[in-house]
């Protein structure tokens, strides 16, 4: 059943980013993962949507304000709660210290509407989801979740530990459609190179117009899926390919002894820019310069044969 439903959000993907992006020549890439304009095609929807905007950045950071400037330009409602202070890499962590017995300070967390519509939340990028839908839409819940632009891609290995990618992990518990844009940083180049923030919010933008316009049934996206958006930093992007969450991690702490004191160790950037093992995943695309959608969907359940498998080898395990 699993198999069934990634296989079928896997097609709609691919036909609703049709002609997102300009055509390529048809040898850069596979059929089924490159897109390509149809002739004549029109996709437009004039329905505006209610937006929770966030970050891993904080709710002050330059390219959530290029986010909400373009959401805002295409007619949507915009009403970012972000954390107020950066959290980047903290992934899908919540608060959880809960109130037992007298409440105290250590059982808050604090928030405010800094100006309309803009709310800082002092705790993770999930608390600022889950606080935003239950204290900052008085209409009821928003349509979508929107989390970035974060300078910096989150693909591969990095997915897992990407705060940008955690608020919508929370939206999908929620079951609100949503979406995180990042866009790539090069660090092969000097100084390293980073994909324009302006070009990756006026495509999550125009990302948000296929959805509205192609979803049939009124859906933005299946129950519990997410999109997860990787903006190459090349000048011009090749097209959009729908991919896979890979293994490689383009950045992964290294630990290294030091005389700053005897326990302490340096925790530095260890860099991989070696080409993906999985088939059609996030990593390539962004090598391949082309902008990489992933549908996620929060679950991290072992393939049906592994599971199979497993239960043979604890068959009888009491």
């Amino acid at each position: 059943m699993r198999t069934r439903r990634i296989r079928s959000t896997f097609v709609m993907l691919v036909l609703l980013t049709l002609a997102l992006t300009p055509a390529v020549p048809a040898m850069s890439a596979p059929a089924d993962t490159a897109t390509q304009r149809i002739p004549g095609a029109e996709y437009t929807s004039d329905e505006p949507l209610d937006i929770l905007l966030t970050n891993d950045d904080g709710y002050q950071n330059p390219a959530l304000n290029a986010l909400r400037q373009a959401l805002a330009g295409a007619g949507h409602n915009v009403t970012v709660v972000a954390p107020c202070e950066e959290q980047s890499g903290t992934g899908t962590a919540q608060s959880t210290n809960y109130v037992r017995g007298e409440p105290t300070q250590d059982n808050t967390i604090t928030a405010r509407e800094v100006e309309p519509d803009v709310w800082a939340v002092c705790g993770f990028p999930g608390d600022a989801v889950l606080f935003g839908v239950q204290h900052a839409f008085d209409s009821g819940r928003p349509d979508l979740v929107v989390s970035g632009v974060n300078p910096g891609h989150n693909s591969g290995a990095v997915t897992n530990h990407s705060g940008t990618v955690g608020a919508t992990v929370m939206a999908s518990e929620l079951a609100i459609p949503a979406i995180a844009t990042s866009v790539e940083i090069d660090p092969t180049t000097r100084p390293p190179s980073v994909g324009s923030i302006s070009e990756a919010s006026a495509y999550t933008a125009r990302l948000i117009e296929r959805l509205q316009a192609t979803s049939d049934d009124g859906a933005l996206l299946p129950e519990h899926v997410t999109l997860n958006v990787n903006y190459p930093a090349a000048d011009e992007p090749q097209g959009t390919r729908v991919t896979r969450t890979g293994r490689t991690a383009f950045v992964r702490p290294r630990f290294e002894a030091t005389d700053l004191c005897a326990d302490c160790y340096l925790v530095l950037p260890h860099l991989n820019t070696d080409r993906d093992p999985v088939r059609r995943s996030d990593n390539n695309a962004l090598a391949d310069d082309y902008i990489s959608v992933t549908p996620l969907d929060g679950d991290w359940t072992a393939s049906d044969r592994d599971r199979y498998r497993l239960r043979l080898r604890l068959a009888r395990l009491e």
